[in-house]
């Protein structure tokens, strides 16, 4: 009486590591652009937040014929969504510079402190990018 034997299904441990470093190594590869996106859409953010806090002072000025002190400024104003930038204003009744200062990891972001001022200038401080390349033009 003969036995039949069956072939093992499943996978050997060596197969199995070979995987796991085969998925070890994309993930190596693909981290960095991961981050990077990451970096970029905070970024985004921020700028969007400087650009709606410059239409809030120009609708401001519109109304009163002068720009808010810094004083006169509401906290609503300057808020941000997350804790990745902290926006602050320096303005007089005749001009205004807007900050986005990036916070924790975002400050691994190439692009620095981004500004925005009474005429339309965007600007980046600190940065090792442009500021058309951290402002997206």
């Amino acid at each position: 009486m003969k036995k039949h034997v069956h072939p093992s299904q499943g996978f050997t441990l060596i197969e199995l590591l070979i995987a796991l470093a085969c998925v070890g190594a994309l993930a190596s590869l693909a981290w960095p652009s991961y981050q990077s996106l990451v970096l970029r859409s905070k970024r985004t953010q921020a700028r969007t937040s400087l650009l709606q806090a410059a239409h809030w002072f120009e609708r401001a000025a519109s109304a009163n014929g002068s720009y808010p002190l810094t004083s006169d400024v509401p906290t609503s104003v300057l808020q941000m969504e997350g804790q990745h930038y902290k926006m602050t204003v320096t303005s007089t009744s005749q001009s205004y510079t807007l900050s986005a200062t990036p916070l924790g990891t975002q400050a691994l972001d190439a692009c620095g402190t981004l500004t925005v001022n009474h005429l339309g200038v965007r600007n980046v401080q600190g940065a090792s990018q442009t500021a058309a390349q951290c402002w997206g033009w």
